[in-house]
C-alpha cells in the first residue's frame, strides 16, 4: 500500500466528531441535491481523483444523503462495496489507489452509539436540506394556523357564541387553543364540538372545574 493511500485511511480514536444531525431525521421530499459545484470544480478529490475513483465517490455523496443518519456512510467495507455496486475485491482495488472514493470521509460517532462516516461537506448538503425543509414546514403551519383563526368566529357565532365574544381577537386566541388543547380531534370543528366546547370555556373562565361538571 503506497504512503498516500495510508493517509486516506480511516483510524479510529477515542475523540470522535459527534455528528449533529439525529438518527431517524428522515428527508423524504429530498430528492435533488443543491450541489456546491464551485466546491467540487476546486476539490483536490475531483482534480487528484482518477475518472473511475471520483465515479464512485460522487455517488457515495449522492446515497449519503438516504442513509441513517441523514448524510453518513457505514463504516464496513462490504456495506460500502454493495451500496455503490462493486464487488469487494474491487472496492479493495479502489481504495489502493492514491486518491480513493472515501477522501475526506472521517469516522463519526453517532447520537445512537454508532460509527460511521461523513464528510464535511456532505454533512453541509444535508443540514441546509433539512433547514428548507424545517423553513417550509414552519411556513405551512403557520398558513394552516392562519386559516383556521380567520375561521373560527364565523363558527363560534354559528354554535351561539356572543357575537362581541367573536370580536374580541385575544378571547378568540385563548378560545382556540383551548380547543387545541382539549377538543380539537384531527382539526375537526363541527358546531356540536364547537358549542361543547364553548360551554367549557365559559365554565373554565368561570374558574369553574369543567372536566368535572362534564363527567356527572
Amino acid at each position: 500500500m503506497s504512503e498516500a493511500a495510508k493517509t486516506i485511511r480511516l483510524v479510529d480514536s477515542d475523540t470522535l466528531f459527534e455528528y449533529p444531525i439525529p438518527s431517524g431525521e428522515r428527508l423524504d421530499s429530498h430528492f435533488f441535491l443543491t450541489w456546491r459545484f464551485d466546491w467540487w470544480l476546486h476539490s483536490e478529490f475531483r482534480l487528484l481523483a482518477d475518472k473511475e475513483v471520483r465515479a464512485v465517490g460522487f455517488d457515495l455523496f449522492n446515497i449519503a444523503q438516504k442513509e441513517d443518519p441523514v448524510g453518513t456512510l457505514p463504516v464496513d467495507e462490504r456495506l460500502l462495496a454493495r451500496l455503490v455496486g462493486e464487488t469487494l475485491e474491487e472496492w479493495r482495488r479502489l481504495m489502493e489507489r492514491p486518491i480513493g472514493p472515501l477522501y475526506n470521509w472521517q469516522q463519526c460517532r453517532c447520537d445512537n452509539g454508532h460509527v460511521r462516516l461523513y464528510h464535511p461537506v456532505v454533512l453541509k448538503v444535508a443540514q441546509d436540506a433539512l433547514g428548507v425543509r424545517e423553513d417550509r414546514l414552519t411556513k405551512r403551519e403557520a398558513e394552516r394556523e392562519r386559516k383556521r383563526l380567520d375561521a373560527l368566529p364565523d363558527k363560534m357565532l354559528r354554535s351561539g357564541a356572543p357575537k362581541g365574544m367573536t370580536e374580541d381577537a385575544v378571547v378568540v386566541l385563548q378560545f382556540d387553543q383551548f380547543l387545541v388543547d382539549h377538543f380539537d380531534t384531527m382539526g375537526q370543528r363541527r358546531p356540536p364540538m364547537i358549542r361543547k366546547a364553548l360551554e367549557a370555556f365559559s365554565l373554565a373562565q368561570d374558574g369553574v372545574d369543567w372536566k368535572a361538571e362534564f363527567s356527572r
